[in-house]
């Protein structure tokens, strides 16, 4: 409404009406809806009503600080609603290092147990600095299929890095039924792995998608044309590459983004790395935060 002079609730009735048979999911941030302030409770009850009449189906429901009531609430709401309630557990840390003592492997599972006990439809792993690693992907998916073997779960990464496809594998081969992808032409780097490459690594396996690589090429060639019309907006107008130092800084990935082109803006460009270690001392200095980009810069 502000920045597009548009009423979101008709775009997404125009949505619905050319695509009547994929569903529709959204992020809700718990008791701040989609804000970044908490609303009146029934506020947050009404706006995922309307957003359930417009045609959303499923609410990813998180907290930037996987801080529980606030979590519940939005369950609640986006549930009494009548909509596909996603509990999801923001990642931090390594599970897999047995010297991340913080967000340990029993942290993750003390919560998820207090999501499904709270009744959430699935349960998802929402990974926003893209640190699932492959070893700590069968680690903690495993040990979340082997607790909650009826409950689907959805994991959501970024490939700053560059392994986000290798993550999303080991994810699949440990229990998940949904992993994230991006269409290749619009994927790695801070947005997530490559639709292409896990279609084809999964085909002829018991993985298999059962998607057409064709059907894949075509969709990504469309949206490799639009997206040169926003070149100049575009990340990789500053940013060339992901960076494997995201497993120290921790940076989200639209933070990440962010924090790249302001860096340039500002003529820091040349100092970057800088600007990330000091985002790495800043997060020490604070207790070691969870690291989900719904924070505010």
């Amino acid at each position: 409404m502000r920045f597009l002079s548009e009423c979101p609730w008709k775009r997404l009735q125009e949505l619905r009406a050319l695509i009547p048979n994929v569903p529709f999911q959204m992020l809700l941030r718990g008791a701040n809806a989609v804000g970044y302030t908490n609303y009146p409770d029934n506020a947050v009850f009404k706006f995922c009503e309307v957003a359930k009449e417009n045609g959303m189906d499923i609410f990813r429901v998180f907290d930037s600080l996987n801080y529980l009531p606030n979590m519940l609430l939005g369950m609640e709401a986006a549930g009494a609603a009548g909509g596909v309630v996603e509990a999801a557990i923001s990642y931090t840390g390594d599970v897999s290092d047995p010297m991340r003592q913080k967000y340990s492997l029993d942290y993750y599972m003390n919560l998820a147990d207090e999501l499904v006990k709270a009744g959430t439809h699935i349960l998802s792993i929402k990974d926003m600095a893209g640190l699932l690693k492959p070893e700590g992907s069968k680690l903690l998916v495993g040990t979340l299929r082997d607790r909650f073997p009826d409950v689907p779960i959805h994991v959501h990464t970024h490939d700053t890095a560059g392994a986000g496809v290798a993550a999303m594998l080991a994810c699949a081969e440990a229990g998940a039924d949904v992993v994230d992808v991006a269409v290749d032409s619009m994927a790695g780097m801070t947005s997530q792995p490559s639709m292409g490459a896990i279609v084809a690594c999964t085909k002829g396996t018991k993985y298999d998608t059962g998607i057409a690589l064709e059907k894949v090429f075509d969709y990504s060639e469309y949206w490799e044309v639009t997206r040169g019309l926003y070149a100049p907006f575009d990340c990789t107008a500053t940013m060339k590459s992901g960076n494997a130092d995201v497993y120290e800084n921790e940076i989200p990935g639209g933070q990440y983004t962010n924090l790249h082109f302001q860096a340039h803006s500002m003529g820091l460009g040349n100092k970057f790395k800088e600007v990330k270690k000091a985002y790495a001392e800043a997060n020490k200095l604070l207790g070691d935060l969870i690291k989900d980009k719904q924070l505010p810069l």
